[in-house]
């Protein structure tokens, strides 16, 4: 043991590869969870560097903020001050027509100009001389109308009819009142699995009042890093089993034209989705803000002269307007291009980067961990003995392996808004150089000493001084609705189950799981559960959609798509993945059903259970989609269809026609030749011409020998004979699922 050690301590080299082996685990630890602050306050300060050397980008026009700035103070300080100031502001802002407005700021509690005894006198003596003229009623009028700046408020957010109001989640703050308005802050769809956001029972919200009279609710609380700086924005915080977005959530909504339910928090595939956009989270639910340069770098107008028409029309709208503080005084905070940053500059900048589709994204921790051990290796092999590289050449060797960090850090913030780990990769440099050096340096003083104790009797001066100088070293309720159901499915995956261990079997569900599911969700489908490798989704809930069946065929296309693109990867581990689509329009319940302590909002119905026969019946009939009768109906111009047959399912009294998807408006499916002379063929089984359809099948199977659904007519045909039946209808009846 003692040998082994001393021949590692006597190799700079194995040393620094040990080092750059250790470095990478830490950096992977760290990055996982086991954080070490300081490192960590250090890595947020290298992306600070990274933003102010890359300088200020160009906003886009969609956000504008009108402020309480210190003219509005000096000119009109009711704005800022008085209830009746702020309603007059928002029906001013309302007037110009914006997509949505967002306050940034409570109202928690009621406006008390005078107090309550004497607003009651008032109020009393008034009541009992309604027809009063005298100059002392007159004047009691005034003072009563001066007093009613909340019901004012209440009416402008009402009229508004797009005005988001804010609220603090924190636990240092009172436990969160039962206001049903609540509900309009959370996410329309939040699909918890294993990871669960940050939970708190306590914050403010302004006054029932003006909650209930909002268009909606979002969260404004402000997160610092341990340097009081800011670089993200929170966008889940669970209260009970509801998790509640940011300000920006319902604002976009708005923007995009999409309601509260198509906003949907996704931890599993880290990110929001809010209708067609798509927000990238980090592990901890946060968005890395890409900062566009410091104060005012968005449009700003103030407030009074929004009230007085001093500004252009056009500035205000068609945009998201954010109303919020400025004036001199108030709460700031820091980002990375510096200080007194309004806190409504946060909404703007995530409303920014959401747009922009540029928001940062960090490196996984697999790769940060990766890129400290290849940068240790490199530097580890400066010392290897065999190079025999002399203390200046080490050194520079060092350097570059640094600046090579250095640029591949800034390149990927600049080119792909990546922020790569900079500081352990660094750190791991200067640490094995570092002791890669003093072990070389040591190391040679060793080496000297031994080798003039060893030589000294034996050699000159001179010719032991040239030897000295080159020694050898060495990561719960429903409604009724017509609507349409999806169902998607491995086909055997019981089979590919047993081949497969669980870790790889997992794998691959994720794989196939995450492109399938965007595909539902980027076109309006409710997300309805998975059940085990099958996809279950909803089309025309929660939100009524009347092209409920054109967005199911148009998500059956683009799996198929989807899975196309996944053949090569899944191929190349020997996997050939199969899948079938059932899709189905009809009357069906929907809404939460369950137990009052656990429920789920979901659909049955004889539709549903059709639409899970129909998937299970591509098996059968060999095809990638079956469709029910009312879907098909449905479908829009562009949709080509085969009739497959008519049906009788387990369950179902009644026979229904089954249709093959073939192509979408810009999709191919499934294509045949000679697909006209199918028809006809069939049209003559289900007529008992027996003959006739034998010719006609006969033909479409020589011009598509491998069609699985000709070949079952050819197998029911030579059962059936030369004469059809008395009782015949043409309906084939399945008894199994």
């Amino acid at each position: 043991m003692n040998q082994l050690l001393r021949r590692i301590f006597r190799s700079p080299a194995l040393v620094g590869a040990l080092l750059a082996c250790l470095c990478a685990g830490l950096c992977a630890l760290h990055r996982v969870g086991h954080e070490l602050r300081f490192l960590e306050r250090l890595e947020r300060d290298t992306l600070d560097l990274r933003f102010q050397w890359r300088g200020p980008l160009p906003t886009r026009d969609a956000t504008v903020i009108v402020a309480l700035d210190d003219k509005t103070l000096a000119e009109m300080p009711a704005l800022a001050e008085r209830r009746e100031g702020t309603a007059r502001l928002i029906r001013a802002v309302a007037g110009y027509g914006p997509v949505a407005i967002g306050i940034d700021g409570f109202y928690t509690s009621p406006e008390q100009l005078l107090s309550e005894a004497l607003v009651a006198d008032v109020s009393t003596y008034l009541s009992e001389r309604p027809d009063a003229t005298d100059p002392a009623s007159a004047l009691l009028r005034r003072v009563e109308a001066e007093t009613a700046g909340d019901a004012a408020l209440v009416a402008a957010i009402a009229d508004a009819g797009n005005v988001v109001l804010s609220m603090h989640l924190a636990d240092d703050r009172d436990p969160l009142p039962n206001d049903p308005a609540l509900a309009r802050g959370r996410y329309g769809q939040e699909l918890l699995g294993r990871h669960q956001p940050s939970a708190t029972q306590r914050g403010a919200l302004s006054l029932p009042q003006f909650n209930a009279a909002a268009r909606a609710l979002g969260v404004v609380t402000i997160y610092e890093d341990d340097d009081h700086t800011v670089r993200e924005m929170l966008f889940a915080r669970r209260v009970g089993d509801a998790v509640y977005g940011p300000l920006v959530v319902p604002l976009l909504a708005l923007q995009q034209g999409v309601s509260q339910a198509e906003t949907a928090y996704l931890p599993d595939a880290r990110r929001v989705q809010i209708g067609p956009l798509r927000v990238p989270l980090t592990r901890w639910d946060g968005l890395l803000l890409n900062f566009r340069g410091p104060v005012r770098s968005f449009p700003q107008v103030s407030a009074v002269d929004v009230v007085n028409g001093r500004i252009d029309p056009a500035a205000l709208r068609g945009k998201i307007v954010l109303v919020g503080v400025t004036y001199f005084g108030h709460d700031t905070v820091r980002t990375p291009f510096g200080g007194d940053v309004s806190g409504v500059e946060l909404h703007a900048t995530a409303i920014d980067t959401i747009l922009a589709g540029d928001a940062l994204v960090r490196s996984s921790p697999p790769l940060d961990a990766l890129t400290c051990l290849l940068s240790g290796l490199l530097v580890a092999l400066l010392f290897a003995g065999r190079l025999r590289l002399g203390p200046g050449l080490r050194v520079g060797g060092v350097l570059v392996v640094a600046a090579a960090d250095l640029a591949l850090a800034w390149g990927l913030f600049l080119g792909f808004q990546r922020w790569h780990g900079l500081v352990w990769p660094l750190l791991t440099v200067a640490l094995v150089g570092g002791v890669g050096l003093a072990l070389a340096y040591v190391g040679e003083a060793v080496q000297r000493v031994r080798l003039r104790r060893t030589f000294a009797h034996y050699l000159g001066a001179e010719v032991l001084e040239e030897l000295l100088a080159d020694p050898r070293l060495l990561d719960l309720g429903g409604a009724r609705r017509e609507l349409t159901v999806l169902f998607s499915d491995i086909r055997d995956f019981t089979g590919l189950a047993e081949r497969l261990t669980p870790e790889e079997l997992v794998a691959l569900l994720n794989v196939y799981l995450t492109p399938m599911t965007e595909e539902v969700l980027v076109r309006g489908g409710y997300l309805d559960k998975y059940i085990g490798d099958a996809v279950m989704a909803v089309y025309g809930a929660p939100v009524p959609k009347p092209d409920h069946a054109a967005r199911a065929l148009a998500t059956a296309a683009a799996m198929r798509v989807a899975l196309t693109r996944l053949e090569p990867s899944l191929r190349a581990r020997g996997i050939a993945l199969k899948i079938g689509v059932g899709v189905n329009t009809g009357e069906m319940v929907v809404g939460n059903m369950g137990s009052r302590e656990r429920f789920d909002y979901t659909v049955v119905g004889d539709a549903v259970n059709l639409a899970s026969r129909l998937e299970g019946l591509t098996k059968v009939y060999g095809v990638f989609c079956v469709v029910g009768p009312q879907t098909r109906d449905a479908a829009p111009a562009g949709y080509q269809f085969r009739e497959l047959d008519l049906v009788r399912v387990k369950g179902k009294a009644q026979p229904v026609a089954i249709h093959e998807l073939l192509a979408g408006p810009d999709v191919v499916v499934a294509e045949y030749r000679e697909l006209g002379l199918w028809q006809p063929a069939l049209a003559a089984y289900r007529a008992g011409d027996f003959a006739a359809a034998r010719a006609g099948f006969a033909a479409f199977a020589a011009a598509n020998p491998h069609d699985l659904v000709v070949g079952l007519y050819h197998e029911r045909l030579a059962d059936l004979g030369e004469v059809a039946p008395p009782e015949w209808d043409g309906v084939i009846t399945y008894q199994r699922k």
